[in-house]
């Protein structure tokens, strides 16, 4: 890509209309020598080379392609050239990054229309780029691949071939070894996540995750653009009726449904009759001033909520997104007026079918587990797959996943005097070792047999998740990290559940063959279609307790 610069006055006398009358003639002179002279002073200047590079370059787009559209993106690329000299001489650093992203943004988008021009976007021709675009388009793409800045594949008919999954709070991975694993869909999934030690147990297993925190990152990426599905799982302690609960305070939930009700109107779905499109211009908010009320909650986690709005919506205001479904995984216990504030949002901006549902792992073959699933769909159809099997999958008893004979009893809070009326440890924490395991929290690392203190191992904290025996649990930092690997699996999605969800997403109708086979295959039980005894399948677990 050449470097010659044409000047701002230069070009700005090509896109202004060509009568300026006298009363104007002397401010204009004045202001072009002012904007030359600032030009001049900042001569040489990164921010103000890449300022000149993209007018030099819309300019030459703009002759080419004459509409009025075409001109006022030249006429505003040269008349930034200024505003960058200006923001340079007078040390506006921020505004000056501001604008050379802006400017190198606009060039990126330029060398990838310029390359979907010259044929097919194939692996070969990827490779074979030159470093400065592909360090232009990797720039443009970041923190995602470059390919994904790129349409799908599709067949003869116009359908994906491999659709783009993007998964949030991804976790050590119970999502996508649903996708991956149990359904063998064929979808390119990418998942981001904050927690070092989750990201580098996801990497182990052969996951695509980036680590970042989701609300640094921009949901309006290009690379987003042809992304099918997003799920969200973001953090639930505070929501947990055993926590501290602070998200389900009345103050909280006000602020999250107002910065939801927010979101809607910065993307552009706010309804209004007087436009063509049925809503009214962006509102003009940035993401980050639309979470700004987030920061008065006490338990900031409960903010990532608004994150189930934030990315949908930001995603589809990008012209040409193909975003068709968004999942989301939370606490059983999330405030009804939050579940509405959203499904409200995603109904006023085109999602047609939105539907939840309260499920416990232990019907799918794993531990108990109680969460709150939500699924909103852009398609005209609704899902035909049922989300519930047709009858509960036998889950596995706490011993059988161990490894225990039977008649074993194990302690969840640690030694405590036993109370002889019930023969259970005094303020509970004791369990029968036959049943099917209580919800795994942060703390099984310390689960023992109630006579022995016989501990469980972290291989088993998995399994009883969902986890293979084999899996990859990591740890970051200093220590064996025990805690933190137990927290991994407590927080993650049970993957038997992930692709019963998934399965209705995608159309799957195997997808409870699919979870059986692999139930069976894990724990080595008949997970035939007849139904296990209730009483064994004990289907009101406890909520789990909130995470330290």
């Amino acid at each position: 890509m050449g470097t010659t610069h044409a000047s701002a006055g230069g070009m700005l006398d090509l896109l202004r209309p060509a009568a300026i009358t006298p009363d104007f003639a002397a401010d204009a002179a004045e202001q072009e020598a002012d904007d030359a002279a600032a030009i001049a002073a900042a001569a040489g200047h990164p921010a103000l080379i890449e300022c000149q590079t993209a007018a030099a370059l819309l300019t030459e787009y703009a002759t080419l392609n004459p509409d009025q559209e075409t001109e006022e993106w030249a006429f505003n690329a040269v008349e930034r050239i200024a505003e960058c000299a200006y923001a340079v001489t007078e040390g506006y650093e921020e505004r000056v990054e501001e604008l050379a992203r802006e400017a190198r943004g606009e060039r990126a988008a330029i060398a990838l229309g310029r390359f979907e021009d010259r044929g097919p976007v194939t692996a070969d021709r990827l490779a074979a780029l030159d470093d400065e675009t592909r360090a232009l388009l990797e720039w443009y793409a970041a923190p995602f691949p470059i390919e994904w800045l790129f349409a799908p594949e599709r067949d003869t008919f116009g359908r994906i071939l491999r659709k783009r999954v993007v998964v949030l709070f991804h976790g050590p991975g119970g999502l996508s070894l649903g996708l991956r694993d149990i359904l063998g869909a064929n979808v390119d999934i990418i998942g981001i996540d904050l927690d070092g030690g989750a990201v580098a147990t996801a990497v182990a297993a052969g996951l695509r995750v980036i680590h970042a925190d989701v609300t640094a990152l921009d949901p309006e990426n290009p690379a987003l653009q042809f992304v099918s599905i997003i799920a969200l799982t973001p953090p639930c302690q505070a929501f947990t009726p055993s926590g501290l609960g602070k998200g389900r305070y009345a103050g909280a939930i006000d602020i999250i449904c107002r910065v939801i009700w927010e979101a809607g109107a910065a993307a552009g779905f706010l309804p209004w009759e007087h436009s063509e499109t049925g809503y009214a211009p962006r509102s003009g908010d940035t993401w980050d001033e639309v979470r700004a009320p987030l920061a008065e909650l006490e338990d900031p986690r409960a903010g990532l909520m608004a994150e189930v709005i934030i990315w949908p919506l930001g995603m589809l205001a990008r012209p040409g997104s193909i975003l068709e479904c968004v999942m989301v995984e939370q606490s059983s216990a999330l405030p009804r007026q939050i579940e509405d504030a959203l499904f409200g949002e995603l109904t006023q901006a085109g999602w047609h079918t939105t539907e939840a549902w309260t499920l416990d792992a232990v019907v799918y073959g794993a531990s108990h587990r109680r969460r709150r699933f939500m699924a909103a769909h852009r398609g005209a159809e609704k899902p035909f797959v049922d989300v519930v099997p047709t009858t509960p999958i036998p889950a596995p008893t706490f011993a059988q996943v161990v490894g225990w004979p039977t008649g074993r009893t194990y302690l969840t809070r640690g030694h405590r005097p036993v109370d002889p009326a019930t023969g259970r440890a005094k303020g509970g924490g004791s369990r029968s070792a036959d049943l099917p395991s209580t919800c795994v929290t942060a703390t099984a690392y310390g689960w023992a047999d109630s006579e022995t203190g016989e501990t469980i191992s972290q291989s088993d904290i998995g399994r009883l998740v969902g986890f293979p025996a084999d899996f990859p649990w990591t740890h970051i930092g200093r220590g064996r990290g025990v805690r933190n690997k137990a927290q991994q699996a407590a927080d993650a999605v049970c993957p038997m559940v992930s692709a019963a969800i998934f399965g209705r997403i995608l159309g799957d109708a195997d997808w409870e063959t699919k979870v059986r086979t692999y139930v069976h295959e894990l724990y080595g039980i008949d997970t035939g279609t007849t139904a296990a005894d209730p009483e064994q399948l004990d289907l009101f677990g406890e909520e789990p307790a909130a995470a330290a």
